[in-house]
């Protein structure tokens, strides 16, 4: 393959310019830090055709790493562990650059404010429904309308302000949640948005905690105007959760593998690579259903993974189908499991940190 014309050898120094580390005119590049030996000055022609060089060569890690990935299910993280490293992407960094691009992708297609809207008009329609209906009933009703007010009235059962010599009295998780009624509550009736100006009205101690719990029962009422607005933080937090949720997984492959000779290590990188073939297919797929406008690719997709994951098991691990095949099944489900734990968890703590 011919050089660049940087690279020819009328450009290469007796030093590399960036360690200083003496060179011979044969050396193209640095044996100690590995940069070009070359001091023609940097072109634009030069830049861009680095540039496009370290993407699409033939011997680019990307390309490597990308062809192995999808058609190559396991090797990639067998020869990984093995030490064959140099022609593929730091899997770390590689599932970081794939996942957020995915969640890019998905972001484009997700209309938050048209799920809004929807919600909205669809409670709107309810209302309306409500009312009518009241409306009907209201002449047959009239007599009792006159006395259940004070009974039934909502506004009338939900004015209860604990103050805070009952709270003190009451046990941990009691007084938690009476403070959080009492602050929604007030908010409810007064809007008042100081934690300072509400907590001395209300005659309750203006510490961090009475303010950190004022400010979170404002934040929970008014999810119940917009209740998307929770799904938007979680789905902004995604690429985190999912993230710090994979080393679980790991662990679950290590419990499952615990006979075989591999290290924790080894079960997350395999954890890792995996996960970026999760997110390329679906990532692909969206693209499809977009100009299909169906969830067809979406479908495949799923059904794809799971075939790939049962063949990179099986190679990856190196055991026959029907291990593999009852390691894939209890694996898969216990994922479920961790997933359905993980949401209830992060739905509860986003509640608490939105």
């Amino acid at each position: 393959m011919k050089d660049q014309e940087r690279f020819l050898k009328k450009y290469r120094g007796n030093e590399c310019l960036n360690c200083g580390v003496p060179l011979d005119i044969i050396d193209k590049y640095c044996h100690n830090c590995g940069q070009a030996n070359t001091t023609k000055r940097l072109s634009f022609k030069d830049f861009f055709s680095e540039f496009f060089a370290s993407i699409f060569s033939y011997d680019s890690k990307l390309r490597h790493t990308v062809v192995a990935l999808l058609f190559k299910p396991g090797k990639i993280s067998k020869e990984y562990i093995e030490g064959k490293r140099i022609k593929y992407s730091n899997p770390f960094r590689f599932y970081l650059s794939v996942s957020i691009i995915f969640f890019i992708i998905n972001g484009m297609f997700i209309d938050f404010d048209y799920m809004s809207n929807q919600l909205n008009t669809k409670e709107a329609n309810t209302l309306k429904k409500e009312i009518k209906t009241t409306s009907n009933n209201e002449i047959n009703n009239s007599e009792e309308s006159i006395f259940t007010p004070y009974l039934t009235s909502k506004e009338n059962t939900s004015s209860v302000y604990y103050s805070e010599s009952q709270l003190d009295t009451m046990s941990g998780f009691e007084d938690f949640n009476n403070r959080l009624k009492t602050y929604t509550r007030y908010y409810k009736k007064t809007n008042e948005l100081s934690p300072e100006t509400a907590l001395d009205n209300l005659g309750h101690e203006k510490n961090w905690y009475n303010k950190y719990l004022y400010k979170r029962s404002l934040k929970t009422y008014k999810l119940s105007d917009n209740p998307i607005a929770l799904f938007e933080f979680v789905f902004n937090k995604l690429p985190f959760i999912i993230f710090f949720f994979l080393p679980f997984f790991a662990i679950v492959l290590w419990i499952f593998y615990f006979r075989r000779s591999f290290t924790y290590m080894e079960h997350l990188i395999f954890t890792f690579h995996t996960q970026t073939m999760f997110f390329f297919l679906i990532g692909i797929s969206y693209l499809i259903d977009e100009i299909l406008g169906n969830e067809t690719a979406f479908h495949i997709a799923i059904v794809t993974f799971l075939i790939y994951l049962f063949i990179a098991m099986r190679k990856f691990y190196q055991q026959n189908n029907g291990k593999t095949f009852f390691k894939f099944i209890f694996i898969n489900l216990s994922f479920i499991i961790l997933a359905g734990i993980g949401s209830v968890l992060i739905l509860v703590g986003s509640i608490f940190i939105f």
